[in-house]
């Protein structure tokens, strides 16, 4: 129940966030509102990590490689050909149950943002990487 109060109020906070301030009413960044709730603890508001605790999400080759592999490591935990393995307080977490939508939105917020200038992840790209996974 905590965690479920604590989710929702983050979510709360980022939509109240961008409700106020500057009188921009552009819809809040669906990937960013992902980002937040679910990623920036370890990868911080930055993306630059936490050192050797926790990796970067700037300029890295997996975050700037192929959107398959990107995409399997995120949902599924399938570590990406050429990935190092570095000291890590703790893997990083599987986010197959978040919706397609989602999943391509977070994704493309990562390989957008922190001076990353990659190309988008679309739903479909996800769709396909879940059936794939499903077929093996």
């Amino acid at each position: 129940m905590k965690t479920l109060s604590l989710a929702v109020l983050t979510a709360a906070s980022l939509l109240g966030l961008a409700a106020c301030g500057d009188g921009d009413s552009r819809p809040v960044d669906r990937g960013a509102a992902v980002y937040a709730q679910h990623c920036m603890a370890c990868h911080q508001r930055n993306g630059r990590g936490l050192g050797e605790t926790q990796p970067s999400l700037v300029g890295t080759p997996t975050v700037a490689g192929d959107p398959g592999a990107l995409i399997a490591w995120t949902a599924f935990g399938v570590r990406p050909a050429g990935l190092v393995r570095g000291r890590r307080i703790g893997g990083m977490p599987q986010f197959h149950w978040l919706s397609d939508e989602d999943l391509a939105a977070v994704l493309t917020h990562v390989r957008g943002s922190f001076g990353n200038a990659y190309p988008p992840v679309t739903a479909a790209m996800v769709a396909d990487v879940r059936a794939a996974r499903k077929a093996e």
